[in-house]
């Protein structure tokens, strides 16, 4: 079935809007796409179904797999199912896929104070511990899907406001030089480079 006007349509919306035409159970929709139809296995496939549909990435940003369906295959089962050409469909499914990956395979950068101890300060473990609490610099998950310029000004307005918070020192006598940032490119490659702490 060709289903016309639905280019400016997410993929949820689509799948939602033919379960309705074709006012189908989720029961039936499970069963139609192979799964036995014993209550554990029924109970687990209906709970999937709803969490896909629930969601406007279709639960692609998470890994799952049933033993049946890796996550993309089961979007492809259940347009199968309901009877969405390949043509209407694979566009978005494709768009979804693509930033799926992005968000699996994102990392967060990695930002910490580069530190100059004074001559008495004798490391241990306790006292390295307790200094990574103050030169660690914590950063918020979203920030691994943002671009590098977007990332670089989230990273440049934290490190500013913790060089001020620590008034430039950390514990055990410790000055703030600069701060030590690491990437992680999409070729998994590190990256990094240095801020010096003269914004002061």
């Amino acid at each position: 079935m060709t289903i016309s006007g639905h280019h400016a349509m997410t993929l949820q919306s689509l799948l939602l809007n033919q379960i309705e035409q074709q006012n189908l159970s989720y029961a039936q929709i499970v069963q139609s796409m192979g799964y036995q139809t014993n209550v554990k296995t029924q109970t687990s496939a209906l709970k999937r179904l709803k969490h896909v549909l629930s969601s406007t990435k279709l639960g692609l940003t998470k890994t799952s797999y049933d033993f049946k369906y890796s996550s993309a295959e089961f979007i492809h089962a259940l347009c199968e199912v309901l009877e969405i050409d390949r043509s209407e469909y694979l566009p978005l499914l494709q768009q979804l896929e693509q930033y799926a990956h992005k968000v699996l395979n994102a990392t967060k950068p990695i930002v910490y104070a580069d530190v100059i101890f004074s001559d008495d300060f004798k490391p241990s473990f306790m006292s390295m511990m307790a200094v990574s609490k103050f030169t660690r610099i914590g950063l918020h998950g979203e920030i691994r899907l943002l671009d590098r310029c977007q990332q670089r000004q989230v990273i440049d307005e934290l490190i500013r406001a913790h060089y001020i918070a620590m008034a430039g020192n950390i514990p055990f006598n410790g000055v703030i030089n600069g701060y030590r940032v690491s990437f992680q490119n999409e070729d998994g490659q590190k990256q990094y480079f240095y801020i010096t702490a003269d914004f002061a």
